[in-house]
């Protein structure tokens, strides 16, 4: 029971939330962050997301979405989409904070972000590690594609294959000429239509478009602060919490503790986490 309360502490205060709002179910106003809108989407494209984690033998899907604009692209995970969205049809100076807590565990949104702005050549990255939030930003990266043979339908278009490595893995991409836009998902594009599906050889990372639509909704970036990083510093912060979530938490206020006051000391227990990025 204390690890189930653990967890839900956890989340509420990566969310904005006291461990008091879980208990009393939070009447006041929620505090939503602002959003800013930096272009509107002309296409979307929702694709399933498996990941394996071979350490422990376990893989996952998860929906994500790219949203395509004439100036920015947005990658990032479809519970997010839903719960701005959803927020977006309310009045938000009147959603209570317990209001919101129910909408945030019915989409159980994500905490990473790329935003691309192809004009500038430039890639913005949000994500979090524990309770902290952080930006880094670096130059949209550079495949060295390799067009090949081969063809496959995916949503109905015609996708072609090509190839090419990026930090650490080999993928293997289906792009649809019929979608004249050199997007696809996470950080990958440059390829002469969009890429609809996308797979490193060791097949621990599969993306596959499920949806591919018009749209005219605004792309938001939130007004949130930030820690500004490195991708390297990021990456190797995300990977020292996942491997071991208690050491970040021990000798933290959300530490468990014993009935004398001391802190209790929690095993050491790996979460899920294959990083798309090895390098």
């Amino acid at each position: 029971m204390k690890s189930i309360l653990l967890s839900l502490i956890v989340v509420a205060c990566s969310m904005g939330l006291s461990a008091q709002v879980l208990v009393n179910g939070g009447n006041e106003i929620a505090k939503l962050s602002k959003s800013e809108h930096i272009d509107k989407a002309v296409m979307e494209i929702i694709y399933c997301h498996n990941t394996v984690d071979p350490i422990l033998d376990e893989e996952r899907d998860e929906y994500e979405i790219l949203q395509i604009g004439n100036n920015a692209t947005k990658y990032g995970d479809y519970g997010s989409f839903r719960l701005d969205s959803t927020i977006m049809t309310l009045d938000s100076a009147k959603i209570t904070r317990s209001e919101y807590h129910k909408l945030y565990f019915t989409y159980q949104p994500g905490s990473e972000f790329v935003f691309k702005y192809p004009a500038q050549q430039k890639l913005m990255f949000r994500g979090r590690v524990f309770t902290d939030y952080y930006i880094y930003s670096e130059t949209m990266p550079a495949i060295d594609w390799t067009l090949s043979d081969g063809e496959t339908t995916i949503c109905g278009y015609t996708c072609h294959k090509a190839t090419g490595d990026f930090r650490g893995r080999k993928w293997t991409a289906w792009y649809a000429e019929e979608i004249p836009m050199g997007a696809g998902p996470w950080k990958f594009g440059g390829l002469p239509g969009a890429i609809l599906k996308l797979e490193d050889s060791a097949r621990e990372h599969e993306f596959e478009a499920v949806t591919v639509r018009k749209s005219n909704c605004p792309i938001v970036e939130e007004e949130k602060n930030l820690f500004t990083t490195t991708r390297e510093e990021y990456n190797s912060s995300l990977a020292e919490y996942m491997n071991n979530p208690a050491g970040t938490i021990s000798g933290s206020e959300l530490a468990p503790r014993n009935a004398d006051g001391s802190e209790k000391k929690l095993p050491k227990r790996r979460r899920f986490y294959n990083p798309i990025e090895k390098e």
